[in-house]
């Protein structure tokens, strides 16, 4: 063999290396990712409560599930609000956590509007654009909301910490909830700094 030809055969080679380990990193990686959306809560303790308030009790009902005297101010005076806090911790990184609430009385369950929160760090608010991620992975997120009307209240993914946010049902009237265990299903995403949804899971309901 010439010295070109022994030349060209090891480029080739080369190059053919490079290519698998570029296909096994990819493969990895994508299974990598495929855990987290399973497994990408498993490491969190949590735990929620939820509450229902009215127009008149509101104040009282978001002081004992957390927020300071006075802080909790619905941007809507609603004839009913939903209330809740959950509380987590063993948080591995950093990013934001966001928390959602479904009325679980229809098919698909219907995304609860946001009103504000409250949490460890001090007042939040609340927004979410990243419903389509989530629900390709969890079939119990699917079809829920509209890719571009979604709505959840956000929290700075400390390791450990609290947030109480408060939800409505969209538009008027409606049947008023009448047992939040059964009816209401609340959940926490979780988005890392850059603003990419890495997992989801279910924590009441």
């Amino acid at each position: 063999m010439t010295l070109f030809r022994s030349r060209r055969a090891a480029i080739t080679v080369a190059a053919a290396t490079t290519v698998l380990a570029l296909i096994a990193g990819i493969g990895f990686e994508r299974f990598q990712r495929e855990r987290e959306w399973a497994h990408g809560g498993d490491r969190l303790t949590v735990d929620a409560e939820v509450a229902l308030a009215t127009a008149k009790d509101f104040d009282e009902v978001a002081v004992r599930l957390g927020a300071p005297p006075g802080e909790a101010v619905p941007t809507i005076e609603a004839d009913q609000t939903v209330v809740v806090r959950v509380r987590w911790s063993g948080l591995p990184k950093g990013g934001y956590l966001h928390v959602i609430a479904l009325d679980k009385r229809v098919t698909p369950p219907a995304l609860l509007d946001p009103d504000g929160g409250w949490n460890s760090e001090g007042g939040t608010g609340y927004g979410w654009s990243s419903y389509l991620p989530l629900a390709e992975h969890y079939d119990w997120l699917r079809g829920v909301a509209k890719a571009e009307d979604p709505g959840a209240v956000d929290a700075p993914g400390t390791a450990t910490g609290t947030v109480t946010a408060w939800f409505h049902r969209h538009g008027e009237g409606g049947i008023p909830f009448r047992d939040p265990a059964s009816e209401i299903l609340v959940a926490m995403f979780s988005e890392d700094e850059d603003s990419e949804v890495r997992s989801a899971r279910r924590v009441s309901g």
